[in-house]
């Protein structure tokens, strides 16, 4: 019987080491993870019954210069216009860390799967800071740059581009492990294939060019690339399992015409959809569901359309929405948020999985916010504000969180 009981005992301690390891957790980065699918399914169904202001304590009063970015057990990390960085818990100050006189960052923030933060400031300085507020190190990136891309963090590995045309890559302790050189800009982010294999695209920023996407293996080789003649590229692309998924447009006889393109982990074509507006937007829910946000920018046109579609290509429902929206759909379990503007207000806005208008929350009363929350693991979102210290919380009736469904 001792004997049992010494072997049940060692098989509980190896599922806590093991659950512990931090190769099995997963890092931190804006638009919900490493493939920038912008889904947080995992985290349950996001709250819509209240939005409260909360003002926060921090010895810089001027207002947040950055996206927060949740972390786990509710907490956030934002920095503000004189550099300092701060986590909080909710709204509850944990720590701030102060850069050098006149630093400030230039990137967002991504977390380790430790949760060790990472950015890049003003001064050309790659930081890592601990999750306790302890600088850890920082180093200096080498790069005349005037633009760096969202930060994008893996299981062993910091990424990022520059205006200049690079793509770099780094460890946990700040070496650099290799520099590609690239043959056009990438767009404002990038996604992880898997194990440290990169999808990207490439663009001219200009319509009627060719863009293209690239495939970049772990040691920094491109493996493939993919050109779309007349086609350009906006923003990232978004991995789902074995498919890549990048959005674009061209103009043809003074009207646009915007495609949805599935690709394979090898650079070949799957399907590709055609739409008679510009695609902005996209999100994939955990499921492999597509959802496609599109409007032309242009006097008086604030109509935006909105598809959901799945992995195959089928177009399983579409929604007309009088707004123009400044974020992708993030996904929670059932339910769908992104801010919109409506005549120049900003809301927020809630549909559910079939597109069905649920809520909007007008976040005029609300001083200018950051149009990106962070994602708490309670299913609170938080909005800070540019302009003065407060956030906008976005909660549950207490009473609501504690009926059973």
């Amino acid at each position: 019987m001792r004997f049992i009981v010494c072997k049940f005992y060692l098989f509980f301690f190896c599922i806590l080491i093991s659950c512990n390891n931090q190769n099995n957790k997963e890092p931190f980065n804006l638009y919900g993870n490493s493939h920038r699918t912008s889904s947080y399914e995992k985290l349950g169904r996001f709250w819509m019954g209240i939005s409260t202001l909360e003002n926060v304590k921090t010895t810089d009063g001027k207002g947040f210069a950055s996206i927060p970015l949740a972390l786990s057990d509710n907490k956030f990390v934002c920095s503000t216009i004189d550099g300092f960085i701060l986590l909080f818990q909710h709204t509850s100050l944990l720590w701030e860390f102060k850069l050098d006189t006149n630093e400030y960052l230039v990137s967002d923030i991504a977390a380790l799967p430790n949760e060790d933060l990472v950015f890049v400031t003003n001064k050309n300085f790659l930081y890592s800071i601990s999750n306790s507020g302890v600088l850890k190190w920082r180093i200096p990136i080498f790069d005349s740059a005037s633009y760096l891309s969202t930060l994008l963090a893996t299981k062993s590995s910091i990424y990022f581009s520059t205006s200049t045309k690079k793509i770099k890559r780094y460890d946990f302790n700040g070496k650099l492990k290799w520099s590609i050189e690239l043959p056009l800009e990438t767009t404002s982010s990038f996604a992880e294939f898997n194990n440290d294999n990169l999808v990207s695209n490439l663009t001219y920023n200009e319509v009627g060019k060719t863009d293209t996407i690239i495939f970049v293996n772990s040691n920094g080789e491109v493996r493939w690339k993919k050109f779309f003649p007349l086609v350009r590229f906006l923003r990232s692309p978004t991995v789902w399992k074995d498919k890549i998924f990048t959005f674009g447009y061209t103009e043809t006889q003074g009207s646009y015409v915007g495609f949805l393109f599935c690709l394979d982990s090898t650079g070949n074509v799957l399907w590709t959809k055609e739409f008679g507006l510009v695609p902005r937007y996209i999100s994939v829910s955990d499921d492999g569901f597509l959802y496609l946000c599109l409007y032309n920018t242009g006097l008086g046109e604030t109509l935006t359309k909105i598809y959901k579609i799945d992995n195959q290509g089928k177009i399983l429902a579409q929604q007309n929405i009088g707004a123009i929206f400044h974020s992708p759909f993030f996904i929670s379990q059932q339910i769908l948020c992104s801010i919109g503007y409506t005549r120049g207000n900003p809301s927020l806005i809630f549909l559910d999985s079939d597109l069905n208008l649920w809520k909007t929350i007008d976040l005029t009363k609300f001083p200018n916010v950051i149009n990106i929350p962070a994602f708490l693991s309670d299913c609170g979102l938080i909005f800070v504000s540019t302009v003065s210290n407060h956030f906008v919380r976005i909660d549950e009736n207490p009473v609501i969180k504690l009926l059973p469904w």
